[in-house]
């Protein structure tokens, strides 16, 4: 009996430990990392909510946090903050699926990639409030936007761009990612804007991945291919960071004119050093902070829009100067 005893613990131990070693690899296949700030006042609110992002450690996405929190706070609704460490459809969808399971009475998240649509439908069937905010579905008709108008947006920098060139004008694109919604919009805006003057020429579109120095490296590329170009558009608050560094690296001969997203502390800096031209600024903060507000009202009954566009303002140097 007692070598029975014994046999059973050791296999208990055994399959104890291979449990762990399982869940601990498969974490490791799951390029995400999880934020909970607000977990400890959860039972003392009155909703618990989450925000879902392409990347946690984005200052843009945090500054739609903080706006998201601020809204939460004066709500007495508590928000977490979550999101992979860089975009990946894959596992964006399975930390919606994990807040779906968690029963949260709210997600915000960006609508990257339809993909996204079967596990919003999962939301829909639990009852769950959902809200995109910053990035759109492709042909959403349904679920409520929060945020720019992307295409819009793309389409004012490429007509700020046609009205401050003359003669034949090559143009270099470096957008954060090649598959969100909200990027490829701004891309095809600024096509648009552009489509009818042949002297403007758009030679390459590169993606950075959202990382500064993989958008330095295919900005350089860029250059190296092609030398006659004088214009590039960055299509994410890093890319213009990436496009900075990049032109640095290839020395240029002539002046290469730089049109971002987005003003983070780095891009103020480049505006200072003229190595940034123009930007158009966004408002992650009220994209955050309206979310909150509309996820609270849906919960209260309250009819919500299919889309609540936030406003954008391009900025230049004398901007800059004036007021940071």
């Amino acid at each position: 009996m007692k070598d029975n005893y014994y046999i059973h613990v050791f296999f208990a131990v055994v399959i104890g430990i291979s449990l762990i070693f399982t869940y601990h690899f498969f974490m490791k296949t799951v390029d995400f990392d999880v934020s909970i700030q607000a977990s400890e006042n959860v039972r003392n609110s009155d909703y618990h909510f989450v925000l879902i992002v392409q990347e946690l450690e984005n200052p843009y996405l945090q500054e739609l946090y903080k706006g998201a929190q601020d809204a939460a706070n004066k709500k007495g609704v508590t928000i977490e903050y979550m999101g992979t460490k860089q975009t990946n459809i894959n596992d964006h969808i399975k930390l919606i699926e994990m807040a779906i399971a968690a029963k949260v009475d709210g997600i915000l998240t960006q609508g990257l990639s339809n993909e996204f649509l079967p596990v919003i439908e999962k939301a829909k069937e639990k009852e769950i409030p959902l809200i995109m905010v910053d990035s759109d579905l492709k042909n959403n008709e349904l679920i409520p936007y929060v945020g720019t108008n992307n295409y819009q947006a793309g389409y004012d920098i490429g007509a700020t761009v046609l009205n401050e060139t003359i003669g034949k004008t090559k143009i270099g694109i470096l957008t954060g990612s090649l598959i969100a919604n909200n990027l490829k919009e701004r891309v095809q805006g600024f096509l648009d804007a552009i489509e009818q003057e042949e002297r403007l020429q758009v030679v390459a579109i590169e993606s950075s991945n959202l990382s500064k120095i993989q958008g330095a490296e295919k900005t350089y590329q860029m250059i190296k291919n092609d030398s006659d170009i004088s214009i590039f558009f960055g299509t994410s608050a890093l890319d213009s960071l990436g496009i900075a560094e990049g032109i640095k690296k290839t020395n240029p001969s002539t002046a290469i004119r730089v049109y971002a997203f987005d003003m983070l502390e780095e891009t103020i800096e480049l505006f200072k050093n003229d190595h940034i031209h123009a930007t158009l600024k966004q408002e992650p903060y009220e994209m955050g902070r309206t979310g909150v507000h509309l996820l609270f009202d849906s919960l209260q009954g309250i009819e919500v829009k299919r889309e609540y566009h936030t406003p954008t303002t391009i900025i230049r140097k004398e901007d800059v100067e004036d007021e940071f």
